[in-house]
């Protein structure tokens, strides 16, 4: 079963890549932002699976179709990971706005359409978290 513990593990080490990404990374390399998403996706769907087994475990969808009962799990762990991506391009956003200009470093947010790559990613690791878990049957 997924906890906590294994969620905190997995945002330790994207902050890690990411403290590592920030140093020179993103400017190195223009597609270091896409393992990144991938991977906070990841992290972000091991954390709502550890809140899934916390507090909505007891949720279930009676079917005939077993692939059908892990819907609420799914849709559970992507709106998780979704509203995270949401928060995270806001604070791209603001960082843009508000300190790139007075730190001149390079904005975080280079066009709409890297936005919603990066949205993209993020949901492509979540839903990784889910199918990692379902094949491990936690």
């Amino acid at each position: 079963m997924i906890t906590l513990r294994h969620a905190f593990s997995a945002i330790a080490i994207v902050l890690f890549f990411h403290a590592i990404g920030m140093w020179r990374y993103y400017s190195w390399y223009h597609w270091y932002d896409i393992p990144m998403h991938i991977g906070g996706g990841i992290a972000m769907g091991i954390l709502a699976l550890a809140f899934w087994n916390l507090f909505v475990k007891s949720v279930s969808l009676r079917t005939k179709k077993k692939w059908a009962a892990v819907l609420p799990k799914i849709f559970f762990v992507l709106g998780f990971v979704g509203l995270v991506g949401i928060g995270w391009e806001w604070f791209e956003f603001l960082f843009d706005e508000i300190l790139s200009v007075r730190l001149a470093w390079g904005i975080a947010q280079t066009s709409v359409a890297d936005t919603m790559a990066d949205l993209f990613c993020d949901l492509v690791g979540g839903l990784s978290a889910v199918v990692a878990a379902q094949l491990r049957r936690v």
